[in-house]
């Protein structure tokens, strides 16, 4: 009997080490889902104008700037360059990055695509419905 106990013994303790490191991995791998997601959250809210205009454009500008495309980019620069593009009043007199830029959620991935309300489909009517909810949005605040 005494034999058995020493062949199992050995497994036990490996099974026992094995499922602590599962454990482990599980933690960390869900503190950083956790941590990635609330770095996800913050630009949702930017984009969707949950957050205050200045807080806001500095999150979607650092999340511009994450792109290596963007990575020399001004935004408070942009904004003034680009408004004179648009007729819309909702675009003319934008101080927000989120007025011309939004996001899509990719569920799938848990990623979003970064969009643009391009000038040329904003002056053909492409966004009339964004365009009155921000000017009412604007008149109430």
């Amino acid at each position: 009997m005494d034999t058995n106990k020493e062949l199992i013994s050995p497994t036990r303790s490996f099974l026992g080490r094995t499922a602590s490191f599962v454990k482990q991995g599980f933690l960390v791998g869900l503190f950083l889902v956790l941590f990635s997601g609330c770095a996800n959250q913050e630009v949702e809210k930017a984009f969707k104008g949950d957050l205050r205009p200045g807080k806001a454009n500095g999150i979607i500008g650092e999340y511009c700037q994450s792109c290596h495309i963007h990575k020399d980019f001004d935004p408070p620069l942009h904004v003034s360059k680009v408004r004179n593009l648009y007729r819309s009043p909702a675009f003319k007199k934008a101080r927000e990055c989120r007025s011309c830029h939004y996001i899509e959620k990719n569920w799938m991935h848990n990623e979003h695509e970064r969009r643009t309300r391009m000038p040329e489909d904003a002056n053909r009517g492409k966004f009339k419905k964004f365009e009155e909810k921000e000017l009412s949005r604007k008149q109430k605040g």
